[in-house]
């Protein structure tokens, strides 16, 4: 392995870490059929769920009311922002488009309101 092959991977392992223990940050990745397919300790926390629970869920279960018109947006400009209800009370969150692999995926930051 070079040593910059070394790097790359000690940047994914501490990048990966970090996101998992972001604190009250959620952080959910979703593919194209809007099947979730990672989440942090935050978000399970947040929308009151375990890991293998979200993984079995597609976006409109956890946010039946925003699920459309979120990818819709996502699809159209790359990024969407907004509030929403979930268990633990109203939440703020950023979406935007990405790929891992080179393969398409979709990326929720979320975090709880000030307003709540």
């Amino acid at each position: 392995m070079s040593s910059r092959e070394a790097l790359d991977l000690t940047q994914l392992a501490l990048l990966g870490e970090a996101v998992e223990f972001l604190g009250d940050v959620a952080v959910l990745v979703w593919d194209e059929d809007r099947n979730y397919v990672a989440a942090n300790q935050a978000a399970c926390r947040l929308v009151g769920r375990t890991r293998d629970e979200i993984l079995k869920m597609k976006v409109g279960d956890l946010a039946p009311d925003r699920a459309s018109p979120l990818f819709e947006e996502v699809q159209r400009a790359g990024i969407h922002t907004g509030t929403l209800t979930a268990p633990s009370g109203e939440i703020d969150f950023m979406t935007c488009r990405t790929r891992v692999a080179g393969l398409p995926y979709m990326v929720s930051v979320c975090w709880p309101s000030k307003a709540s």
